[in-house]
């Protein structure tokens, strides 16, 4: 029971559960909630030329990739790692949190990743 008189979820070790309210978001158009709607509200695309690989054999040249997180998204593995924790961190800081020092132990969650092409052959 909580100091409220409310019944909490509890962690193994007896801690609160809690959920983060806010919002985070990577995609095509950009990094951010901000990023993103500056850029649907001003009509511009996220489809654009791929250039993270050959097309030379694909009938499709365009995607709504993400091609801007720098350093160590070479990989989809890579990628979805900054993009989960690019959007994690914004989230904990829309919620009013600092992400630089959360405090407890924070999970995010990403899809499974399928292997690169070159690790297909």
């Amino acid at each position: 029971m909580s100091a409220n008189g409310n019944t909490a979820e509890l962690d193994f070790l007896g801690r609160p559960v809690i959920a983060i309210t806010g919002l985070g978001l990577v995609s095509s158009l950009g990094r951010g909630v901000d990023d993103n709607w500056d850029a649907l509200s001003s009509g511009r695309s996220g489809i654009h030329r791929i250039e993270r690989f050959s097309t030379d054999s694909l009938r499709t040249t365009i995607s709504g990739s993400v091609d801007f997180m720098g350093p160590g998204s070479e990989t989809s593995t890579g990628l979805s790692y900054m993009m989960a924790e690019a959007a994690g961190s914004e989230a904990v800081r829309m919620a009013g949190l600092a992400d630089d020092d959360f405090g407890g132990p924070l999970f995010l969650a990403a899809p499974p990743v399928e292997m690169e092409w070159q690790h297909r052959l």
